[in-house]
């Protein structure tokens, strides 16, 4: 059995391409000191608050919602908020001089696209223990307009936090979390899924991931946040730690959960049926089968399994590989492809 996550230097020269990029697109990078009050912990480059006006009136948009209606909700979300997040996206408001109501729903959009409009986008993710750490693998998709969400997409550095700094791979004006690594603690991806049981109000599920981030100090608190607190809305996360073994699929209902536990050191999102919720897709089945032929052994072999033909979506905009042992972070921007590229299958609905 591998012993790790401890000494997290002695692995880097194995990983020598360490934050690769492709295609041009730069990941900027962001501070985010939580020092700092609530109300000004964000601090934007001109370039990045138009980014930023780009996407959430492009989000908007694709919500569809009449401006009441979309003030309404906006409104009710502030008694599900923490007060410190609620006033972080009333300080992004004013530095985008944007109404509340946009910022609040564009980052609450995971729930509203699942709870309001009873939609789904299936992401692909799986990790791995390998000799030398765990690996956690993922592809985000998502549609976008003009590649925006990979042309814009940032690495935001949440520092001063209370459990432990963490990163996420996000985009500016995004204050929640998808997709982060906590170094020495634990990593989580977000993926989409649907399920019978009715919503319910509740912290959004993207705040909930980052409270974890922000006062969790393990892998097992990680798991025990993630898994009993009550959600709004369905979803699958896969959560990786520091030690061999400490991977998971923690399978989310409103007010049930799952785990999905590794099978031969490795755990996939759709990797076989389950009680709670069905989430079976080639696109699994294949990157099940390419483990079984060939186990990764480094973030290259991950990334290939994530490119492959049957597994990368037409709408693949980020593919990621973390370490949370070592909380090194792998990105690439995949080349966007015609539908009739892939053969991907799309999730059940």
């Amino acid at each position: 059995m591998p012993q790790y996550g401890q000494v997290h230097a002695a692995f880097v020269p194995q990983w020598e391409f360490t934050g690769m990029k492709s295609n041009n697109h730069i990941a900027a990078d962001l501070t985010v000191d939580l020092c700092c009050a609530p109300a000004d912990p964000w601090h934007l480059t001109p370039a990045q608050r138009q980014q930023a006006r780009e996407l959430l009136a492009l989000y908007t948009a694709d919500l569809g919602l009449p401006p009441d209606f979309g003030q309404f909700l906006a409104a009710g979300a502030r008694d599900l908020v923490r007060a410190d997040h609620w006033q972080e996206m009333e300080s992004l408001s004013r530095l985008l001089d944007l109404p509340m109501r946009d910022v609040v729903l564009c980052n609450l959009y995971y729930d509203a696209l699942k709870v309001i409009l009873g939609r789904v986008f299936g992401c692909t993710a799986f990790a791995i223990d390998t000799p030398v750490a765990v690996l956690h693998a993922r592809n985000l998709d998502w549609w976008t307009e003009n590649s925006a969400l990979a042309r814009y997409t940032a690495t935001s550095y949440f520092a001063n936090v209370p459990a432990g700094d963490f990163k996420t791979v996000g985009w500016p004006g995004f204050m929640g979390v998808f997709s982060a690594v906590a170094p020495g603690r634990f990593a989580v991806t977000l993926n989409a899924v649907l399920s019978l049981e009715s919503a319910q109000l509740a912290t959004p599920v993207v705040l909930l991931i980052r409270t974890a981030f922000e006062e969790a100090r393990t892998f097992s608190e990680a798991l025990a946040r993630l898994s009993d607190a009550p959600l709004p809305c369905d979803c699958l996360l896969l959560l990786t730690g520091v030690r061999p073994g400490e991977l998971v699929v923690i399978e989310r209902t409103p007010s049930r959960c799952a785990l999905r536990h590794p099978k031969d050191g490795y755990a996939g999102l759709g990797a076989g049926r389950s009680e709670l919720l069905d989430t079976w897709c080639q696109r699994f089945e294949r990157v099940q089968a390419l483990i079984s032929d060939k186990r990764p052994s480094d973030p290259e072999d991950c990334f290939r399994y994530l490119s492959d033909p049957q597994v990368r979506m037409h709408m693949t905009v980020q593919q990621m590989v973390f370490c949370a042992a070592t909380g090194e972070h792998w990105l690439r921007f995949p080349d966007p492809t015609p539908p009739s590229a892939t053969r991907s299958v799309p999730l059940p609905v």
